[in-house]
């Protein structure tokens, strides 16, 4: 006659049951961020879309490449371009810097030289015309 529990017992079992809830919706809520290693990055062709002129790396989204560009009149513009986030301002490990144009190794402090062309104004074009050692030198 007498299953009943005291209101403590009913306090601990309430208390359990949230915890158990709680941790269920973290469990089936939150998923965990991927990040992508180095070794997983992919390289891709140099001069495709989306790649990386200098160390032919395959850009992710959000990440732009490190450029100025100097003002001209007309729709052609000089422009320098320093690199991506995995070469620039700081070189990752397995990532190499090399010129498109002429293969030799592009310091950590040098760019490449490259030509701007407007067509409209969502069609831009950029033409590489070497690094800084093979344009000036």
């Amino acid at each position: 006659m007498g299953a009943f529990l005291s209101p403590f017992s009913w306090f601990i079992l309430v208390c359990i049951g949230i915890v158990l809830m709680i941790i269920a919706y973290m469990l089936f809520t939150f998923k965990p961020k991927k990040t992508v290693s180095r070794s997983y990055r992919q390289k891709g062709k140099p001069g495709a879309p989306g790649v990386c002129p200098i160390c032919c790396t395959v850009l992710g989204k959000g990440e732009q490449l490190k450029t100025k560009v100097y003002p001209s009149e007309g729709t052609d513009r000089l422009c320098s371009i320093y690199g991506c986030p995995h070469c620039y301002p700081v070189e990752e490990s397995g990532t190499n810097r090399f010129c498109p144009v002429c293969k030799a190794s592009v310091a950590p402090e040098s760019y490449l030289i490259a030509r701007l062309f407007d067509r409209s104004k969502t069609n831009k074009h950029v033409r590489i015309l070497g690094c800084k050692q093979c344009r000036n030198g």
